[in-house]
């Protein structure tokens, strides 16, 4: 009996400590809805680094409000960064880095949406918004 109820304690714990399965359309998804997000708010990263005028801690706290409720794994680069930003002066080394990490992710998640698409043969310019209609209808036939 005791076998039995540990067997099943460590199944019940094995059990919750797994991510679920992402199908290629979730993992596309994620792409996208993370390249949205990075578009939607990259004004707010240029007023942090003094290029666009605004207030700079205006900006961080719409940033890091929006980023908190995410729960996205593509934004964990995004979400970290951010958090370890303590100094909002434009030439602060944090608010470079996140700069340049948004500059270069966004351009990795672009390309990683595209190689998607043309693995199924779509090579036609697509609007990001789109993208999984577009998916859906090449995917699904």
């Amino acid at each position: 009996m005791k076998k039995i109820l540990l067997f099943l304690i460590c199944f019940l714990i094995n059990g919750c400590a797994e991510k679920p399965y992402l199908d290629e359309r979730q993992i596309l998804k994620q792409k996208s809805e993370a390249f949205q997000f990075l578009s939607t708010y990259h004004h707010q990263l240029h007023v942090m680094i003094g290029e666009e005028e605004g207030l700079p801690e205006t900006a961080y706290k719409e940033v890091s409000d929006a980023i908190e409720g995410s729960d996205n794994d593509e934004l964990k680069p995004f979400k970290s960064a951010i958090m370890r930003i303590d100094n909002l002066d434009p030439e602060s080394d944090e608010v470079r880095r996140l700069d340049y990490l948004v500059d270069y992710y966004q351009s990795g998640l672009s390309l990683q949406i595209e190689g998607i698409l043309r693995a199924y043969g779509y090579l036609k310019p697509f609007s990001q918004e789109n993208i999984l209609m577009i998916y859906d209808s090449i995917a699904l036939k």
